[in-house]
């Protein structure tokens, strides 16, 4: 074979060659690319799961505090029916009043017939009580109904799903959002002592940090069946607000405290918890790029430490 023919024949071995590895990189190319798309789907749906959990657990959350609020707006409910009732009634009673003046319309000789008719009836309903009293069962009313229109406007907003957009926002109002929602409940086991200081505003989502506050507060009156004290801290430091919510309860064991961000892991009896609460804060902590931290004690209680990036942190 002549260096000629040698040298066709590597060239063409090469060309070969060259065209067999272009044709393997553009299939694993293309394979490299669905996969990509494939798992980006995975990720989307990953991310439709996860906030269809968090909001299907929010919604558990409010499902145990729905004997608290119902107590909470059967009350005011139940006393401003009473006084619209009354109310209907002293109104009739003052119907009768106009009704003595038109049956003696037109005024002429029997004035002093109608002034008696209305002195005699205007005493017979005690309308000198009537007169200071409608004005109290009025404010009385309208003080119930604002209540319920608070409490209706709380759930509203701590069940509001919200969008996808990190906002700046009040760490403290979030908290007190909370309370006013799960006070209904955990009234009865625990008081409630904030110790709120002046922070900066957090950025994230304040309805996904409302689950966190609300499934806290609520592990907190689980875990204190009376005489319960449930405390709740901010304070800023550096770039970041810290967030303690401590409680006087029962504590958790240290083999049990290595297992509560566990998925399904629970200590309440059956029917009463998912042991998903606290999996989800901390996804819920970590997505706002924070941490979620707990210490505990048998017979002294726990305390849980969040810690949350300010949304503009001061520059050094």
């Amino acid at each position: 074979m002549t260096k000629e023919d040698a040298y066709k024949t590597a060239y063409t071995r090469e060309k070969k060659a060259r065209q067999l590895a272009e044709k393997l990189l553009e299939d694993k190319t293309r394979q490299l690319y669905e996969n990509v798309l494939n798992l980006e789907g995975v990720v989307a749906e990953l991310k439709t799961t996860q906030a269809q959990l968090i909001q299907s657990e929010k919604m558990s959350s409010l499902g145990q505090l729905t004997a608290g609020i119902a107590h909470e707006i059967n009350n005011p409910i139940a006393y401003s029916y009473s006084n619209l009732f009354y109310l209907s009634e002293n109104i009739t009673e003052f119907f009768k009043l106009d009704k003595i003046i038109q049956d003696n319309l037109p005024l002429k000789d029997n004035v002093d017939s109608m002034l008696q008719q209305y002195q005699s009836m205007r005493k017979e309903i005690d309308a000198d009580y009537l007169i200071t009293d409608i004005p109290s069962l009025l404010a009385d009313t309208i003080e119930g109904v604002e209540r319920v229109k608070n409490i209706v406007k709380n759930l509203k907003k701590i069940s509001y799903k919200g969008d996808e957009a990190f906002t700046a926002f009040s760490i403290n109002d979030c908290i007190k959002e909370c309370i006013k929602v799960s006070a209904n409940e955990i009234k009865y086991s625990m008081a409630i002592n904030l110790e709120l200081s002046d922070c900066g505003d957090v950025i994230g989502q304040p309805y996904d940090l409302n689950q966190v506050f609300i499934n806290l507060f609520m592990n907190a009156s689980h875990a204190c069946s009376t005489h319960g004290i449930l405390t709740i801290t901010t304070t800023q430091e550096q770039d970041s607000v810290i967030i303690y919510v401590q409680d006087n309860g029962r504590g958790i064991s240290e083999e049990n405290i290595l297992k509560i961000f566990d998925p399904f892991y629970t200590s309440k009896p059956v029917g009463e918890g998912t042991g998903l609460g606290l999996p989800i804060s901390h996804g819920i902590i970590e997505k706002h790029h924070g941490t979620i931290t707990v210490t505990s004690e048998v017979g002294v209680g726990t305390c849980f430490k969040i810690s949350l990036p300010l949304a503009n942190p001061p520059i050094n």
